[in-house]
C-alpha cells in the first residue's frame, strides 16, 4: 500500500498539487456534502422526446451565443469537421470529451451519448466547455463545464421547455456517487498525506488529531484491492512507462472524484453568489492563469477561507434542490 500511494502522491503533488495541500478541508467537506445528499429527495425521472441531432445542435448553438459569442467559430465547425458524433444505442459509456495526440496535434472528439430529451442539450454544452478550455486548470475544469451545463438547464427551462424532458439534477446525483466514492478512502489518502505514512501509529494518531475512525483498517484493505487491479489491469502501460505508474493508478479515481465532487459545489454556489460574466472570462483565460487554485477561485467571487462560505455553499445547493423540486411538484 505505501509503494501504491507514494507513487500516487508524488504524481499528484507534480500535477494536481491542490488536493494533496487541501486533502482535509477537501475530505471534510466532501463527508458534509455525503450527509446533506443522504437527506434529500432526488427526482430522476425524465421522459423522452423525439429530438433530432440538429434541433440538438441548433439549440446548443442558441446557449453557446448567450455564453459568449466569440465561442460560435469553434462551435460550427465541430459538424463539419467531424469532431462532433452522437450515438444513439448506447456506443458511448457517456459523453465525453476525448483529446488524442495524432502526429503531434492535438484532435478532440465529442461524443454526445443521447438520452433523447433536453439533457443532450445539456451534454453538449458541458463537453463543448471542456473542448473549449482543453481540460486546463485541472482543478477547475469540471466546475467551468458544470457551470455552464446548468445554465443550459436554466435556459431552456426559461424557455418553457417541459421540466419532465430535463433532468436538472443530473450533475449532482454524479457528484453524489463520486463522493460516495471518495468517502470510501479519503481517510487513508488524508493519513498518508499527513503522516507520510501507513503503520500500526497511523489508527492512534487518526483518533487523536482527527477524530475517530473505527474502520480504518477496512477503508485501507478496500482500497488496497483497488489499486491492486487497476495496476494488474495497466500492467503493461507501466511496465513501459513505470515513472508514470501514480498516474496510471489514480486516473478516473483519486485524481477525479474530487473534482467532479468540488466541481458541482462550486457550480451551484457561483449560480447562487458570482457573477455570470467573471466566469465566461476565467472560461476565456483558464491558460494563462498561474496562480494557486484558491486565488482564481478569489478573482470571481469564491472565498474557501470565508467562515461563512460552508453555510452559504450548502445554502446554495439546498435552494437549488428545493427551487427544481417545488417545479416539478408543480408540474405532477
Amino acid at each position: 500500500m505505501h509503494d501504491y500511494l507514494n507513487d500516487i502522491c508524488v504524481y499528484l503533488e507534480e500535477e494536481n498539487k491542490f488536493l494533496i495541500d487541501n486533502i482535509q478541508n477537501i475530505a471534510r467537506l466532501n463527508d458534509a456534502f455525503v450527509s446533506f445528499m443522504e437527506k434529500k429527495k432526488i427526482y430522476n425521472e425524465t421522459k423522452s422526446n423525439h429530438l433530432t441531432f440538429e434541433e440538438i445542435y441548433i439549440l446548443s448553438r442558441e446557449i453557446i451565443e448567450q455564453i459568449d459569442k466569440n465561442y460560435l467559430n469553434d462551435f460550427d465547425r465541430l459538424l463539419a469537421s467531424g469532431e462532433l458524433d452522437f450515438g444513439y444505442e448506447n456506443e458511448y459509456r457517456d459523453s465525453n470529451c476525448t483529446f488524442i495526440n495524432c502526429e503531434n496535434e492535438i484532435k478532440k472528439i465529442i461524443n454526445i451519448n443521447r438520452q433523447f430529451n433536453y439533457d443532450d442539450v445539456c451534454d453538449l454544452i458541458h463537453e463543448f466547455i471542456h473542448y473549449e478550455n482543453n481540460r486546463r486548470l485541472n482543478s477547475l475544469s469540471e466546475f467551468l463545464a458544470i457551470y455552464f451545463d446548468i445554465f443550459a438547464t436554466d435556459f431552456l427551462l426559461q424557455r418553457g421547455i417541459s421540466k419532465e424532458e430535463i433532468d436538472y439534477n443530473k450533475r449532482l446525483k454524479i457528484a453524489y456517487n463520486h463522493a460516495k466514492v471518495l468517502f470510501n478512502y479519503e481517510i487513508v489518502l488524508e493519513a498518508f498525506v499527513t503522516f507520510g505514512n501507513l503503520d500500526e501509529n497511523t489508527k492512534s494518531l487518526l483518533n487523536q488529531y482527527m477524530g475517530v475512525f473505527k474502520n480504518f483498517d477496512g477503508e485501507c484493505k478496500q482500497l488496497y484491492n483497488h489499486l491492486y487491479k487497476v495496476e494488474d489491469l495497466n500492467k503493461e502501460k507501466i511496465k513501459r512507462n513505470p515513472e508514470k505508474c501514480g498516474k496510471y493508478l489514480s486516473a478516473f479515481f483519486i485524481n477525479y472524484n474530487y473534482r467532479y465532487v468540488l466541481g458541482t459545489m462550486l457550480a451551484i454556489y457561483a449560480r447562487k453568489y458570482c457573477k455570470f460574466e467573471d466566469i465566461v472570462y476565467l472560461n476565456n483565460h483558464v491558460s494563462e492563469q498561474d496562480k494557486s487554485v484558491e486565488d482564481i477561485c478569489l478573482s470571481i467571487g469564491i472565498d474557501f477561507y470565508n467562515p461563512d462560505f460552508k453555510n452559504q455553499l450548502f445554502s446554495a445547493l439546498d435552494e437549488y434542490i428545493e427551487e427544481f423540486n417545488e417545479q416539478k411538484d408543480k408540474v405532477i
